[in-house]
């Protein structure tokens, strides 16, 4: 069997130790100031805050282009004879990355590259990605194709949710409106955003701080579905309360999780999400 290599993106929020355990290699998205661009995880995620709170604006967060697909695989085709590449990218309904991806393994001339849509984003496409990993390691006979297509069939299967703890960022990135943001602030209203089908959903809202409506929030994550239990992943963003992040592991151990994993968002993540966000995302079977 010919080696496979397994990437992804900056924006599946995978620390280094654990890209680097698993012998996973990721392209960068890019965070974009006014004087600067400056790929993801270059940058303390202070500067972010930093910024917004002398201009009330976020920085603008940019997919990886198909050129830099190109010159990635490449790099690796070069580095690694006769290797196949198994890439799980971001979800092609919320980026263009996924096309870019396309459009870059088209111009590749080396390396042979098999794309895979995540549909999903941040922690569920981080999941997603050990999951990748998980089965090329069980299954060792099978040829890129194969292992591709065992892939496939947990995209559907990994459930991602995320509550941002201030709607400040979502409103000064135009994902809500100043009405849907002022309301939701003054009855302290956190939306619970679902990832459906590849899309960020909006689906229910609740009221209180994150500590106070975090073990709700996990009940409704894993109610009317049967999840693999050997592991959960919590992400959250700089700032979050870790009272609450504790809370929220206690909840999913209690619903009978054996593991669960903590992921600390990168740049662009954390430029979409806010300070204080915390999602869960686990595969169900």
């Amino acid at each position: 069997m010919k080696k496979i290599i397994l990437t992804t993106e900056s924006c599946s929020d995978l620390s280094n130790q654990i890209l680097e355990e698993h012998n996973i290699l990721s392209v960068p998205f890019s965070v974009n100031f006014p004087d600067e661009t400056i790929d993801d995880g270059q940058i303390p995620i202070q500067k972010i805050y930093d910024f917004y709170k002398n201009t009330k604006k976020i920085p603008k967060t940019s997919a990886v282009n198909p050129q830099r697909y190109t010159e990635f695989f490449e790099e690796i085709a070069e580095k690694n004879e006769n290797a196949e590449i198994i890439h799980i990218g971001y979800s092609s309904a919320c980026s263009c990355s996924f096309q870019n991806a396309t459009i870059g393994v088209s111009a590749c001339k080396r390396a042979k590259v098999h794309l895979v849509d995540s549909l999903n984003v941040s922690g569920g496409l981080g999941n997603l990605t050990l999951k990748a990993w998980e089965i090329i390691q069980e299954n060792p006979k099978d040829s890129a194709e194969e292992l591709v297509e065992r892939i496939k069939e947990y995209v559907g299967k990994t459930r991602t949710s995320f509550i941002p703890d201030t709607m400040e960022y979502l409103l000064a990135g135009g994902r809500v409106s100043n009405a849907a943001a002022i309301t939701a602030t003054v009855l302290r209203l956190k939306p619970r955003i679902d990832i459906i089908e590849g899309k960020l959903i909006a689906t229910k809202k609740y009221r209180g701080s994150m500590k106070k409506i975090i073990s709700r929030v996990v009940d409704d994550f894993v109610e009317g579905k049967i999840f693999d239990l050997k592991k959960a992943y919590i992400f959250y963003s700089q700032g979050a309360d870790p009272l609450a992040i504790e809370k929220l592991k206690n909840r999913l151990v209690k619903h009978g999780f054996k593991e669960v994993i903590t992921i600390i968002l990168g740049c662009v993540m954390t430029v979409h999400g806010g300070p204080g966000a915390i999602g869960l995302t686990a595969t169900e079977l």
